[in-house]
């Protein structure tokens, strides 16, 4: 739950400080290679406290595991392996 917490805070912040811009928003996605698919944060049209939309779909949270902006990491989820 925290760390739904935080990613939401940090794309909360990125969101309203500066705009998505330049984001990079590291996803798990079974099947792509390495299981990673980057979503630029452009293309992000709503930040929700438990997941963000992404076109037309709804791509949970839990599932984010590195935000950066401009090639900097601001965020990465540490933990467990996938």
């Amino acid at each position: 739950m925290l760390i739904l917490f935080m990613v939401f805070e940090v794309l909360n912040r990125l969101k309203w400080k500066d705009g998505l811009g330049g984001v990079e928003i590291i996803i798990l996605h079974r099947g792509a290679p390495g299981n990673r698919k980057v979503i630029m944060g452009n293309e992000v049209t709503e930040i929700k406290r438990s997941y963000l939309v992404y076109g037309i779909t709804e791509i949970p949270l839990h599932r984010i595991r590195e935000v950066r902006k401009d090639g900097r990491t601001i965020w990465k989820r540490e933990g467990k392996k996938d």
